[in-house]
C-alpha cells in the first residue's frame, strides 16, 4: 500500500492539471473551428452562424484568453510532474478559475487541491527510506520529526533529522550491511579516542544511524591560509591517536593508465616510477577518505569529520596523499602544496616522510571514479566549475609534474 501511494502522491495533481490544461486547448479548438470553421470551410459549421459574421471577432477574446490559460496551465501540469512544488499547486489552484469551463475546471482545481495536500511540507518533505527503515529509526532515535528531514549531499541515501525531544541524527545508506557494520565500529573506534565523530547509534541492513556533527563541508575559502591550516589540524589530531587493531581497506598497489589518457608516455613513466620508488611508513590511525568534503566547518573553524567508512590502521601519507589530489583538482598545486606544508608543521610525528610515491597511489585512488563521478561529486558542494573534461586534464597535469 505505502509503495503504490507514493507514485499517487507523486504524480496523480500535475496529471490532473495537465489533463485540465489539455482539456482546456482542445475544447476552445473545436469552439473556434465550430464557430470560424464556418466562415473558411464550405459545407463546415452551423449555417446560422454563418450569419453572424459581424459579431463575429467581438468574440475572439473570449477565445483567446482561455486558450492561453489552457496552454500556461498544461505547462504548469508538466511542471507539477516533473518537480513537486507547494508553490505550484497554488498558482494552478488560482488560475484554475481562469478557463471558464467547468470539466477543465474540476481537473485543475481537484489536481491543485491534492498538491497542496500532498505536498503541504515543503511542509512536508519526500523522504525517499523505505518504511522499514522509518520504523526502525522511529524505535531508536524516539520518534522522529518528519518536517526536520533534509537530504544531504551524497552519492547514496543521507538524512539529518531530530526526534521529538530535540536529538539531531543522520541517517546514512552504505554499500552493504557488511560496510553499514564496519563504519559503525570504526566510529566507536574514533568516539573510544576523543576524534571528533560523530557517534555510532545503531545499524540496519546498509543503514547506520549515529548522532550529527554540528558544522557542514566549506569548499570555496576566503582565506586559504586559515582554511589549510583547519584541515590539516584536524588530519593531524586524528593521526595522532591510538593505532586501532582494525586495518584501512587496501588501496591499489597497482599504476592505473586511464583509458582516456591523452598522453600514455607519461602516465607510462609515472607507472614505472611507482613501481621503483615504494615507500614504507609507520601504521597511525587514519581517517581513509581524508577530503574536503569530509572534513566538517562551522565559523570558520573545523568541527569534525565524517564518511569514516575506510578508517583503520594505515600509513598517514594515505590521508595526506588523497587531500592533496582534491585539492589539486579543486584549487591546484599551490593549494596542495601548502597542505602538506602545513601538516608537516603541524604533525607531532618528526620520522613522517612524504614522497611522490604517495601522490601517484592517491592519483591511482581517485581513479576508481570516472572522472565524471569525480566533477559531480564536488559539484553537490558547490564546486561547479571542474568539468569531467576538466579533472581529466588536471589529473594528467598533476601527473606529468609527478613524473618530470
Amino acid at each position: 500500500m505505502a509503495s503504490l501511494a507514493r507514485p499517487i502522491r507523486n504524480y496523480l495533481p500535475g496529471l490532473l492539471v495537465l489533463a485540465g490544461g489539455l482539456y482546456t486547448v482542445c475544447y476552445y479548438y473545436m469552439y473556434w473551428l465550430r464557430v470560424y470553421g464556418a466562415l473558411c470551410i464550405p459545407g463546415y459549421g452551423d449555417p446560422i452562424k454563418v450569419e453572424v459574421t459581424r459579431g463575429i471577432w467581438i468574440r475572439l477574446d473570449a477565445i483567446l484568453f482561455p486558450t492561453v490559460f489552457g496552454v500556461i496551465l498544461t505547462l504548469l501540469g508538466v511542471m507539477l510532474i516533473w518537480k513537486k512544488k507547494f508553490g505550484a499547486a497554488v498558482v494552478a489552484l488560482v488560475l484554475s478559475a481562469t478557463v471558464i469551463n467547468w470539466p477543465a475546471f474540476v481537473l485543475i482545481a481537484g489536481g491543485a487541491l491534492l498538491g497542496l495536500l500532498f505536498w503541504r511540507k515543503t511542509l512536508l518533505p519526500a523522504i525517499d527510506l523505505p518504511d522499514e527503515t522509518m520504523e526502525w529509526l522511529d524505535a531508536e532515535a524516539g520518534g522522529s520529526v518528519l518536517k526536520s528531514f533534509r537530504r544531504l549531499p551524497a552519492e547514496r541515501l543521507v538524512y539529518s533529522f531530530r526526534n521529538e525531544g530535540g536529538g539531531h541524527f543522520v541517517v546514512k545508506e552504505t554499500a552493504s550491511p557488511v560496510a553499514a557494520e564496519r563504519e559503525a565500529q570504526a566510529l566507536a573506534e574514533a568516539a573510544d579516542r576523543g576524534l571528533p565523530a560523530p557517534r555510532a547509534i545503531a545499524t540496519d541492513g546498509p543503514f547506520l544511524l549515529m548522532s550529527k556533527l554540528d558544522g557542514y563541508p566549506f569548499l570555496q575559502p576566503l582565506d586559504f591560509e586559515a582554511w589549510i591550516g583547519e584541515i590539516a589540524g584536524i588530519l593531524s589530531t586524528t593521526h595522532q591517536a591510538r593505532i586501532s587493531e582494525m586495518q584501512a581497506p587496501p588501496r591499489p598497489s597497482e599504476p592505473v593508465i586511464p583509458g582516456w589518457a591523452i598522453d600514455r608516455a607519461n602516465w607510462e613513466r609515472a607507472a614505472r616510477i611507482f613501481q621503483e620508488e615504494t615507500a614504507d611508513a609507520a601504521p597511525a590511525f587514519i581517517h581513509g577518505n581524508f577530503e574536503p568534503a569530509t572534513v566538517l566547518f562551522r565559523d570558520g573553524q573545523a568541527t569534525g569529520l565524517a564518511g569514516w567508512g575506510h578508517a583503520g590502521s594505515g600509513p598517514a601519507q594515505l590521508d595526506v596523499g588523497r587531500m592533496r589530489v582534491a585539492l589539486e583538482l579543486i584549487h591546484g598545486g599551490n593549494v596542495a602544496d601548502r597542505f602538506l606544508g602545513t601538516y608537516k608543521n603541524l604533525s607531532k610525528d618528526r620520522s613522517f616522510t612524504y614522497s611522490r610515491y604517495w601522490d601517484l597511489l592517491a592519483v591511482y585512488g581517485w581513479l576508481g571514479q570516472e572522472p565524471a563521478g569525480i566533477a559531480s561529486h564536488w559539484r553537490r558542494f558547490g564546486i561547479t566549475t571542474l568539468s569531467e573534461d576538466e579533472v581529466r586534464r588536471r589529473l594528467e597535469r598533476f601527473v606529468k609534474t609527478l613524473a618530470d
